[in-house]
């Protein structure tokens, strides 16, 4: 009787052995299971903080390139770049300082997107403030072509004004004809003849028409005669400013001068010089201007 209650005491405890080690048993496999998914977990977050740090630096980066990439000549909105570019290198130092740090991501990914707001807003203004400087600087361009075109046309519009007032005023000019001049003696106090010798001349004629001319303007004139020696000297009274006039953009002295009418019709005159000296042998030349201009000139010799 003994016997038989010790094996039905052993088998009992071994029946609690058994069912102990088999809770045992399961409690180690829950254990190890749980160990092992919150190991998983920690591996699956940090995979996952490790592709947030890097798709916010790449994200940073690409701002940055946007930035480099943008060009206006605008000072204020160079330092306002400028200072948007500090803030994001400053991001991405903090970024790779806190890689680990799930919250320290997240707030920067936050502040990247505020980032990227300003960031689009930056080049939108700027590309309008590009555009309407290119579209300035096209119509500048148009304007200064149009400027040079009408330059060009309004230097040729002178210039053919200049050449027409040329054309006019040498159109205007009075030209002299049948312009001839001789050495004479004088007779009975009146009566005049041609003559050649330099020790009989008296005086000094010359003669010519003054030609029509419609562009002429009409009214007095003054015609200036020059009698110039086969030396080269101007017959005149006075050798002083008396006797200058200007003709051909320089002075010089005349022997006489005659103020005439001229209403744009031919008028026939002639002029004469009272000899008050012995003449010299040679070749005289005989000069009449008009105003200002040269006329046409003849000589004559005397012996």
């Amino acid at each position: 009787m003994s016997e038989t209650n010790t094996n039905k005491g052993n088998s009992k405890l071994m029946l609690i052995l058994l069912v102990l080690l088999l809770i045992s048993n399961g409690v180690t496999a829950y254990l190890l299971i749980t160990k092992h998914q919150e190991n998983v977990e920690i591996v699956t977050q940090n995979t996952d903080l490790t592709v947030e740090k890097d798709n916010l630096t790449r994200e940073l980066e690409d701002m940055l390139a946007q930035y480099d990439s943008v060009q206006t000549d605008n000072e204020q909105y160079k330092a306002e770049i400028a200072e948007q570019r500090a803030k994001i290198e400053e991001m991405l130092a903090e970024a790779e300082k806190h890689k680990n740090d799930a919250w320290t991501i997240h707030k920067l990914k936050k502040e990247t997107g505020t980032l990227r707001e300003i960031m689009k807003s930056y080049i939108v203004t700027i590309d309008s403030l590009n555009t309407v400087n290119q579209n300035l600087v096209v119509a500048k361009k148009q304007v200064e072509t149009q400027l040079s075109t009408q330059k060009e046309e309004n230097q040729e519009l002178n210039k053919t004004n200049e050449q027409l007032s040329e054309k006019v005023k040498l159109g205007s000019k009075l030209r002299v004809v049948d312009l001839a001049s001789s050495a004479q003696r004088m007779k009975s106090g009146t009566v005049s003849r041609e003559t050649d010798r330099a020790k009989r001349v008296d005086k000094i004629k010359t003669c010519f028409t003054i030609d029509k001319n419609e562009v002429s303007k009409p009214g007095k004139k003054w015609l200036y005669l020059r009698i110039i020696t086969p030396s080269g000297e101007v017959l005149a009274l006075d050798q002083t400013e008396t006797y200058m006039f200007t003709y051909d953009g320089k002075e010089g002295l005349y022997t006489r001068k005659e103020e005439v009418l001229y209403d744009n019709q031919e008028v026939d005159m002639c002029l004469y010089w009272d000899v008050t000296s012995e003449l010299s042998e040679g070749k005289y030349i005989v000069e009449v201007y008009a105003e200002d201009y040269f006329m046409g000139s003849t000589e004559f010799t005397l012996k």
